[in-house]
């Protein structure tokens, strides 16, 4: 749950917790005991329209790691090297998820944010607002033929995803750590109407809320 009392170490998308996010990645898959040799696969988020305050003299916001030659790597930026390789790189605006990612890799609450920003989403869309948000594939109810569990393509099963591979997504997801309570709330967004997983509720803003909102989302 986002932390109320803002006592959380970083701001979602600064620095330190891009940094603190990709380095958790890495540690996560280093004590699996993967046969890193069988994986070639990438992991990369972008945060676009990033408040400048918290880039910390960088030019863009997010971070990555990766399995490559048998070995596992990450940081805070944003390699061709991984964007390369298969596997999940999403690019999406800050504001749409800065409060509802409370720190990576917990399932806690996933149904009911993912559902929350199936709704924001077709609220900005009905209002001529399209997010910059990467689905890679459509949701489960739109389709009725059989879908891969792990990221939901109807291309391929399970054990051939690229996405998550078998045993990377299962290691991410079953994260359960609290030490990663990373999140402090951001003042740009503090005053808006949000679920209890921090999904922020277009259809609640005042019109002075939401020409901020979008204005937050570089519209």
């Amino acid at each position: 749950m986002v932390n109320e009392n803002n006592q959380g170490k970083w701001e979602f998308g600064s620095h330190e917790w891009c940094q603190s996010a990709a380095k958790l990645g890495v540690r996560l898959i280093e004590e699996a005991s993967l046969d890193l040799s069988k994986y070639e696969w990438g992991f990369s988020e972008e945060y676009t329209h990033t408040p400048e305050r918290l880039l910390a003299r960088h030019d863009k916001a997010g971070y990555h790691f990766m399995i490559h030659n048998g070995k596992v790597s990450g940081g805070t930026s944003l390699p061709d090297e991984c964007l390369a390789l298969p596997g999940f790189h999403v690019s999406v605006d800050w504001a749409l998820i800065a409060h509802s990612s409370y720190f990576p890799f917990n399932r806690e609450g996933w149904q009911e944010r993912q559902a929350a920003h199936t709704v924001l989403r077709a609220e900005l869309q009905a209002a001529g607002i399209i997010p910059n948000w990467h689905q890679l594939h459509e949701t489960a109810t739109e389709k009725r033929e059989p879908r891969c569990t792990a990221c939901g393509s109807p291309d391929h099963e399970r054990q051939n995803c690229p996405v998550w591979p078998p045993g990377i997504g299962e290691i991410l997801s079953a994260n359960t750590s609290r030490e990663t309570k990373w999140l402090r709330r951001s003042p740009e967004l503090e005053d808006l109407p949000e679920t209890k997983w921090g999904v922020p509720i277009f259809t609640k803003m005042t019109n002075e809320q939401r020409v901020r909102f979008i204005k937050l989302l570089g519209r």
